[in-house]
């Protein structure tokens, strides 16, 4: 799932789940293009 899908689903901005993934709250996999 790309992160505005998920902000989208969640309500939160992508600010906000970029800031949780360089805390460690969200875990992500990065495809080779991006």
């Amino acid at each position: 799932m790309k992160i505005g899908e998920l902000a989208r689903r969640t309500g939160a901005s992508v600010r906000s789940l970029r800031y949780y993934e360089q805390q460690g709250l969200l875990d992500s996999t990065r495809t080779p293009g991006g």
